[in-house]
């Protein structure tokens, strides 16, 4: 299933994320043993929406059209996607998942295990390259990860509700907070810092319900705070905001449909 025509996003952006993809394929190719490079190669080479290297290139699009050649953008949304496949390393460990995306995943392959420590060699590579941004990317990056803990932890306990602010949202706030770093616009980061938030919200609600049906009464109210912050974005950016603007009000429709998180691609 496919969510997002090629006339949404910009060329450019399609391009760099191409240039992303291959930063990842190279990743972890020459660890030994064989089963922890399995195991941590497994998700880069099954990729799934690459939803959070779109929305960081889109966005360092609309705030700079030149951005996208800078390699400091492309190393960030390689780290913003290493640190997802960590979440997803770990969760299919917690929550016992043998199956995603259709096929086994690395726990059901190599064991929790295995797939623990591909976790933490990932997370490893993440600091590595963050380390390139600088020491403040990297305070920052540590603090995404500290939540994504929290919200784990809070999963664990059942409280859902509670979860999806931490789950899925610290990562979908990096996507936008780290180009108004690395691009100069601190004038923005608290704006982007709650859409990312509002996003990776609306998102897990569309995942809960896609996954177990469970309906949370608050969508509304997360997707009118999503088009507030849209519209002080737009005051901020003028008219080079269009292409994330689109790209997100595209989400937001398949969110509320409940199409978002069940497609394996977003870029047909």
């Amino acid at each position: 299933m496919f969510l997002i025509n090629v006339s949404i996003v910009p060329r450019e952006v399609l391009l760099a994320l191409e240039q992303v993809r291959t930063h990842l394929r190279d990743i972890g190719i020459d660890i030994e043993p064989q089963s922890l490079r399995g195991a941590v190669r497994h998700y880069i080479e099954t990729p799934g929406k690459l939803l959070r290297p779109l929305l960081l290139l889109t966005f360092s699009y609309s705030i700079d059209r030149r951005s996208l050649i800078n390699p400091k953008i492309l190393q960030a949304a390689t780290i913003v996607e290493l640190l997802h496949i960590v979440s997803l390393l770990q969760d299919d460990v917690m929550d016992k998942h043998d199956e995603r995306r259709g096929v086994k995943t690395p726990r059901a392959l190599y064991g929790d295990g295995k797939s623990i420590l591909a976790s933490d060699w990932l997370i490893a590579e993440s600091i590595k390259r963050a380390a390139q941004l600088g020491p403040e990317i990297v305070e920052y990056l540590a603090d995404v990860a500290q939540r994504l803990s929290v919200g784990q932890a809070l999963d664990l306990d059942g409280e859902q509700e509670r979860a999806a602010e931490f789950k899925t949202a610290p990562l979908v706030e990096a996507s936008l907070v780290l180009p108004t770093l690395l691009l100069g616009r601190r004038d923005i980061i608290e704006t982007a810092k709650k859409l990312g938030r509002s996003l990776g919200v609306l998102y897990q609600y569309s995942d809960d319900f896609s996954d177990e049906k469970i309906e949370r009464g608050n969508v509304t109210a997360v997707v009118t705070e999503i088009k507030g912050l849209l519209g002080r974005l737009r005051n901020a950016l003028g008219e080079a905001f269009t292409p994330f603007e689109k790209l997100v009000k595209t989400l937001v429709e398949k969110a509320l449909e409940g199409s978002l998180t069940v497609a394996r691609s977003f870029i047909t």
